[in-house]
């Protein structure tokens, strides 16, 4: 909770920041604050402490291969949200072929020793911050109209301000001992996939549309088992990239019908 509260306070500095420097006025308006907390809680502030707890089970790469199932959840929600983004039979078979990558996963952490059952409650962890990751997309798409750079400040700032008492009632943040690379990678945190990140997806999602956006999670998967391997030390095992190919197959299944 500390980490994720120091996060999205920093990225809501940031763009607190950002919207002053172009010496315009922070929202305001009631309808936008309600919105705006509803899609935060979903896509910020629940994921950010579900992901920095679930970590402390399951390596990086497979936290990552996790997040690669928003398109597919995205395709799901969008069918019965919008009009112009509707699930075909074809697409089904994508959903089906991305659960059985999930259902990979979740046998491969069940033969990790030493983690128990926790192993399992990160991977569902981790599932339901995907689950929110794409709710908050569609929901952008769906019933957001307001400058997005003001969207992007009520989520972070309100998901902040709900956070933080929590974090002082279970965490006490203030015996946290942070060394200078803490310190940094909060910054880090907080600045770009956090704040800048944020804004960007939002302005996107208005332009581009909710699936279009969570095409960015293709990524996902490659740089966190790639980077997990090169800094964590963690291994490539044959079951991490079968997981890959059946997401993977069933997001191009799902999208084939689609047009450019």
């Amino acid at each position: 909770m500390t980490i994720a509260a120091s996060r999205i306070t920093i990225g809501a500095i940031i763009i607190a920041a950002y919207v002053l420097f172009k010496r315009e006025k922070l929202p305001s308006h009631a309808s936008i604050w309600i919105k705006g907390t509803i899609i935060g809680l979903s896509g910020v502030g629940i994921p950010f402490v579900f992901i920095s707890w679930a970590v402390q089970f399951i390596n990086s790469g497979t936290a990552a291969i996790c997040m690669s199932i928003i398109p597919l959840s995205v395709f799901v929600m969008a069918h019965f949200a919008t009009h112009d983004e509707k699930m075909s039979w074809t697409g089904l078979l994508g959903i089906i072929s991305g659960i059985c990558g999930i259902l990979v996963l979740f046998y491969d952490t069940l033969q990790v020793d030493n983690i128990g059952n926790w192993g399992i409650y990160a991977l569902i962890a981790m599932l339901i911050s995907a689950f929110g990751y794409a709710l908050s997309n569609v929901l952008i798409k769906r019933y957001v109209k307001t400058d997005p750079i003001n969207t992007s400040f009520v989520m972070l700032t309100t998901s902040a301000l709900i956070i933080w008492p929590l974090t002082f009632i279970f965490e006490q943040p203030w015996t946290v001992s942070l060394g200078r690379v803490e310190i940094l990678s909060i910054l880090y945190l907080g600045i770009l996939p956090t704040g800048i990140t944020t804004m960007v997806l939002v302005i996107f999602t208005q332009i581009a549309g909710s699936t279009f956006v969570s095409y960015n999670t293709y990524i996902i998967p490659i740089v966190g088992v790639i980077a997990g391997y090169i800094w964590l030390d963690e291994a490539l095992k044959q079951a991490t990239f079968l997981s890959i190919f059946f997401i993977a197959i069933g997001i191009y299944i799902s999208q084939t019908q689609k047009k450019n």
